[in-house]
């Protein structure tokens, strides 16, 4: 695997509010894996680096299909993958907003400010966090 496919890019246009959720979920998915997904702005960046066996943008987009699927937005995005990247684009805001609030009201993501880290157990973030001021 190259060092440009050590990482994949997913841009949410239109569902950026979600990037937190779909991150967590992302990481959840890649762990038994050796990667990770952390929330940017506009998106996720899917880290590849230590993943074992080799994952490719495909492997991703499948898992994010069942993300946006458990969130119910099936049928409310259309996805394009590209190499090293993958574009989500919302169909319907209106879908992607109820996504929102139905999974703040269900679970509290925790995210680290330093380095995107997500959980939704506020006691792994607090230790977490240590790592930041001890390192």
């Amino acid at each position: 695997m190259n060092a440009l496919a050590q990482l994949v890019l997913v841009k949410l246009e239109g569902l950026e509010s979600l990037a937190e959720h779909v991150a967590y979920e992302l990481s959840e998915y890649l762990a038994p894996y050796g990667g990770f997904a952390l929330p940017q702005r506009d998106g996720v960046a899917v880290d590849l680096s230590l993943a074992w066996p080799q994952l490719e943008a495909e492997n991703i987009a499948e898992a994010l299909r069942l993300v946006l699927r458990r969130m119910e937005l099936d049928g409310a995005y259309v996805m394009e993958i590209a190499a090293g990247a993958i574009h989500v684009r919302a169909t319907s805001i209106e879908r992607a907003r109820r996504a929102l609030d139905s999974h703040r009201s269900r679970a509290g993501v925790e995210v680290c400010p330093h380095c995107g880290y997500t959980t939704p157990y506020p006691e792994l973030m607090r230790e977490h966090i240590k790592i930041h001021y001890l390192l």
